[in-house]
């Protein structure tokens, strides 16, 4: 029989259901018919038995192996789309199915870690289509993996710029941006292979300012053909606060955003476990014994009163609560991993008033050594006049 070969992509987190019409004469009902999933190149990852007719759901399987989408390599070239992962990245993310130890039936799939949720899910699917088809691999749709919205405009605010990620499965030449209020054209050309990508927002108001003298903030995407209009992006202005926090979060797509908290953050040390940590040490010297104790731990939560919200940015905070990999980027100079809580999310769909909500975030690290923080290793070094950059005759 000849091979029967089955291409696709799918999220990790949704479902992932291998169906086939390969029927075997001589096999044993009570054994079955073998699968084989190999991932990673070809890395034998799980064996299973079926009886037919085949129809199995390995999500649980394939996701156990997925790995998550890097972060973009932020340069400063005057193209503002960056490349995440080319072919020979993306490919090891494939996973192959064998059935049958004669290889009878193959079937291949791109692997996404992320997923959709099950409402979106299951009205793809009685609409005969997928979240890929539809969406992330249609140029004539929002393609970038945002949840920010489902619609054809992503707004978001000056402090919440981030790439915008998307997957490519075939060679594109350029991408058109088009500046809205003025009508200027930059063309990111490129000749981009497969292959995940991020759009560079800050990238493209530095190039429109740079060649235009235009600082812009709402752009019309072409990906493509250039009369294929896909989406539009506007950049918003952030309230004024006398106190913003953000977060970077990997959201449900499976890649980093950015969510913007304005309002005041509290820090609450936990030295809960103080007394659990004493004992009694005898002294020989008085023949008694004296209190005594080991060096505690501190965890730390933090608590922010979060400014006025309107009802799609609550669905983008739940997203940021539900993530399993958030930063707090404005504590400190560097990223402070933290997961998220909120002590009461009861909002409004239609609010007739402002909504605000208070936001916990417990440091993923607990200290047993405090200290001042450092971030380069030469806080202790008397700073010179100038920077590297000048003459040392300055300094």
């Amino acid at each position: 029989m000849d091979s029967n070969v089955k291409k696709g992509i799918a999220f990790s987190k949704n479902p992932i259901l291998l169906r086939s019409s390969l029927t075997v004469d001589d096999y044993n009902p009570i054994t079955g018919i073998p699968f084989t999933v190999y991932a990673s190149g070809m890395n034998q990852r799980y064996v299973g038995r079926y009886n037919q007719p085949f129809s199995v759901n390995i999500s649980e399987i394939v996701d156990a192996y997925a790995y998550t989408i890097g972060e973009p390599i932020m340069t400063y070239h005057i193209n503002g789309v960056r490349e995440v992962e080319d072919p020979g990245t993306i490919s090891e993310r494939k996973i192959y199915v064998d059935i049958t130890e004669d290889n009878l039936d193959e079937w291949e799939c791109l692997i996404i870690a992320g997923g959709v949720s099950r409402q979106n899910y299951r009205r793809y699917a009685r609409m005969k289509t997928d979240a890929f088809e539809a969406r992330f691999l249609n140029n004539a749709n929002n393609f970038f993996m945002t949840t920010r919205t489902a619609g054809w405009r992503i707004v978001m605010k000056e402090t919440e710029l981030y790439p915008l990620y998307f997957i490519s499965l075939e060679k594109f030449l350029y991408m058109t941006v088009v500046e809205r209020t003025t009508g200027k054209t930059l063309i990111q050309d490129g000749n981009f292979d497969s292959g995940i990508f991020a759009l560079d927002i800050d990238a493209l108001r530095k190039q429109f300012f740079d060649e235009y003298g235009v600082l812009s903030n709402s752009f019309d995407i072409y990906k493509g053909d250039p009369s294929q209009y896909s989406c539009s992006i506007v950049i918003e202005r952030s309230d004024p606060a006398r106190e913003r926090y953000r977060l970077k979060f990997r959201n449900s797509l499976g890649v980093f955003e950015i969510i913007e908290l304005a309002g005041e953050l509290a820090i609450t040390p936990d030295y809960a476990a103080a007394d659990e940590a004493r004992f009694s040490r005898y002294d020989a010297e008085t023949d008694d014994f004296t209190a005594d104790r080991e060096r505690i731990t501190r965890p730390q939560s933090l608590t922010i009163e979060t400014g006025v919200m309107r009802a799609d940015t609550v669905r983008f905070l739940m997203d940021m609560i539900g993530s399993e990999e958030v930063y707090l980027l404005d504590l400190s100079e560097l990223p402070v991993k933290v997961i998220p809580s909120i002590e009461e999310l009861k909002y409004k769909p239609r609010p007739e008033t402002p909504q605000k909500f208070t936001v916990k975030l417990q440091m993923a690290e607990d200290e047993t050594n405090i200290m001042q923080d450092i971030i380069d290793g030469t806080e202790g070094r008397k700073p010179r006049v100038f920077s590297k950059q000048f003459s040392k005759q300055f300094n």
